[in-house]
């Protein structure tokens, strides 16, 4: 019984850890959202439907992992389609090519003889795509709807 207990207690603080980095990476971002939401809150429905498709697959699978990468793909078309500069272009299309790297990885895992290890590697690869794109897509919709684009 003491040992069951002892297991739960390094679950819940391994996942404690993991939201405390979250919360330290993610905090920047989040008080972009929150100003940008408050000055254009009806942008408010796009970045929670992009948001629910990237919490729906977040998972070490590779048909997880294939479909976020769908879901940042559109993230990224926006992006490159709403590129206010060269800058913004070129970022759009590294991206594109890291996704394409990323799909054609997991692509190959979904094949017998993949390891967890090297499922966990691209999960992170993923993860940290993830952070980025969708910080510069909750930026380019509050630059655009700032602009009265839609």
């Amino acid at each position: 019984m003491a040992a069951k207990k002892s297991a739960q207690v390094e679950t819940k603080g391994g996942g404690l850890k993991k939201a405390i980095s979250f919360l330290g990476m993610a905090t920047p971002f989040v008080i972009r959202l929150v100003q940008m939401l408050r000055d254009n809150p009806e942008v408010w429905d796009y970045v929670k439907e992009q948001l629910e498709k990237l919490r729906r697959h977040d998972k070490a699978t590779p048909e997880a992992m294939l479909a976020t990468l769908d879901a940042l793909r559109e993230q990224v078309t926006l992006l490159t389609e709403s590129a206010d500069d060269e800058q913004e272009a070129a970022k759009a299309a590294a991206w594109s090519a890291k996704l394409d790297s990323a799909s054609r990885a997991a692509q190959l895992l979904a094949a017998p003889g993949s390891t967890a290890k090297q499922r966990k590697t691209l999960k992170k690869q993923i993860d940290s795509l993830r952070q980025d794109i969708f910080a510069a897509y909750v930026t380019e919709l509050g630059e655009d709807a700032s602009a009265g684009r839609k």
